[in-house]
C-alpha cells in the first residue's frame, strides 16, 4: 500500500500494522509513518501499544537492521502531540478506574521514550511540520532528528494544566542556558532551522532535499557493511552546507541567548515573570520576545508554571533519561487529579469558548513535592534493555 502523500515517499511500500501506523521495510531498514493525518498525526493509546513493542523489538537485532526512520503523514505535521481529549476525559471521571486509561497510555508512552532514547539501533526523524508534545518525545532522544525550515517546535503543556513530560525534563534543561527554561514554561514556538540551533534537531535539510536524503537512506540501508550514525551524519550536513554561500536568516536563539538566560535563570516562577515583565516593559515592539513570553506566562496555569519550574531543575541533575521519566510518571498522576488538566484541555478544544478557569498555586514547598511522589498507580518500572544489561 502506498500512501497518497504531496511528495515523493521514495523510502516505502507500506504495510499498515494497524489503523494508524504503517510501516515499511526496504532492505536494511524500518520506515514508520505516523497515519493520523485528520488529527495532525497526534499519538492515541493504539499507536504507543503498537510502537512499543516494535522498537523494543529492533533492538534484538542480528545485524541486517541498521537505522528506524520516523516520519508523519502529510505535509502539516510530524506529529503534534498526545491524545489529550482522552486524557481530560480520563480525568474528569468520577472514580480511579476512569483514570486507570490515563495512567495505562503514560505508561506506554513513557516506555516507548526510553525505548527509543537507549535505542542501539540508530533511530532517524525526519521532522516537517508541527512537533508538540509526543512527538518531541518520538523524536528529540533517537540519535537524528531532521528539521526543515517547515519545522515548528513547542511543549505548551503549560497552557493546558499539564507539564513538559515524555522526556521533556531531561532533555530541555539540557539546551543551551535557560533557553528549555523559557521553553517549557511559556510552551514558545521554535520554528525552521531555530529548532536545530537550539540542539533539538541534529540537523537542517531543506525541504527540497528531503527525497535525497530518502535517497541517501535507503543506500545506506542497502550497503553491507554499515560504518556508524557518523557517516550519515556528516552526509546529512552536507546537504545543508550546498546553500552555504546564501544568507542564512538570523538565529533568534542566538539573538536573544543572554536576555533569555538573565529573566528565566531566577530561582522563583515569581521572580522569573517580574523579570519577564520588565523585559516586556522596556521592548521596542509588540513583537518582542519578552511581551510573547509574558502574555503566554500570563495564560499558563500558575500550578504547571510551579511544578514544571521544579521538575526542570530537578531533571537537570537526573543521571538518565529513565530516571526523569520515573519522576514525569509520578507528576502526571497528580495531574490527573488536579483539576486544571480538565479545565485547560476544555479550553484548548472550545478555542476559547469555555476559558480556562485555574485553581490557585501551590503555597509551599511541601505542596508542590506532593506532586513529585508515587500516587494511587505506583513507580514506572522501565527495563533495562537487553543490550545495556
Amino acid at each position: 500500500m502506498r500512501l497518497a502523500l504531496p511528495r515523493s515517499r521514495g523510502l516505502c511500500t507500506h504495510i499498515p500494522q494497524s489503523e494508524h501506523i504503517m510501516i515499511a521495510a526496504p532492505t536494511g531498514l524500518r520506515v514508520v509513518d505516523l497515519h493520523r493525518p485528520s488529527a495532525l498525526n497526534a499519538l492515541n493509546a493504539e499507536m504507543v501499544s503498537t510502537l512499543l513493542p516494535l522498537v523494543r523489538d529492533w533492538q534484538r537485532t542480528n545485524g541486517d537492521l541498521k537505522m528506524v526512520v520516523f516520519r508523519g503523514s502529510g505535509p502539516r505535521a510530524f506529529c503534534a502531540g498526545g491524545d489529550i481529549r482522552f486524557l481530560a476525559d480520563c480525568a474528569a471521571g468520577e472514580d480511579a478506574s476512569a483514570r486507570q486509561p490515563a495512567f495505562d497510555f503514560f505508561r506506554e508512552e513513557y516506555a516507548l521514550n526510553h525505548a527509543i532514547g537507549t535505542s542501539r539501533t540508530p533511530i532517524v526523524s525526519l521532522l516537517e511540520g508541527i512537533v508538540m508534545g509526543g512527538g518531541v518525545g518520538l523524536s528529540v532522544h533517537g540519535h537524528v532528528r531532521v528539521a526543515t525550515e517547515s519545522t515548528m517546535f513547542a511543549m505548551p503543556e503549560t497552557g493546558i494544566g499539564f507539564f513538559p513530560d515524555v522526556g521533556g525534563t531531561y532533555f530541555l534543561p539540557r539546551l543551551k542556558g535557560e533557553l528549555g527554561t523559557y521553553l517549557g514554561l511559556t510552551g514558545a514556538r521554535l520554528k525552521g532551522r531555530d529548532v536545530f540551533t537550539a540542539g533539538i534537531a541534529t540537523h537542517f535539510v531543506p525541504a527540497e532535499r528531503l527525497p535525497t536524503l530518502e535517497a541517501l537512506l535507503l543506500e545506506f540501508g542497502s550497503k553491507p557493511i554499515w560504518r556508524g550514525v557518523e557517516v550519515l551524519q556528516t552526509s546529512l550536513d552536507a546537504l545543508d552546507a550546498i546553500n552555504e554561500a546564501e544568507a542564512a536568516p538570523a538565529s533568534f536563539v542566538d539573538a536573544h541567548a543572554a536576555e533569555i538566560d538573565e529573566c528565566f535563570g531566577r530561582p522563583t516562577v515569581a521572580a522569573i515573570v517580574k523579570a519577564v515583565n520588565a523585559a516586556a516593559a522596556a521592548a521596542s515592539s509588540d513583537d518582542h520576545w519578552a511581551v510573547r513570553a509574558a502574555k503566554d506566562l500570563g495564560r499558563a496555569s500558575p500550578t504547571s508554571l510551579e511544578v514544571t519550574l521544579e521538575a526542570l531543575r530537578r531533571g537537570a541533575s537526573c543521571d538518565s533519561l529513565g530516571e526523569c521519566l520515573e519522576m514525569e510518571f509520578r507528576i502526571a498522576q497528580r495531574f490527573m487529579r488536579h483539576p486544571d488538566f480538565v479545565t485547560g484541555v476544555r479550553a484548548v478544544m472550545s478555542k476559547g469558548a469555555e476559558p480556562a478557569t485555574w485553581a490557585p498555586p501551590p503555597s509551599s514547598a511541601a505542596e508542590i513535592e506532593e506532586f513529585f511522589v508515587a500516587g494511587e498507580e505506583g513507580e514506572l518500572a522501565l527495563p533495562t534493555p537487553p543490550h545495556m544489561q
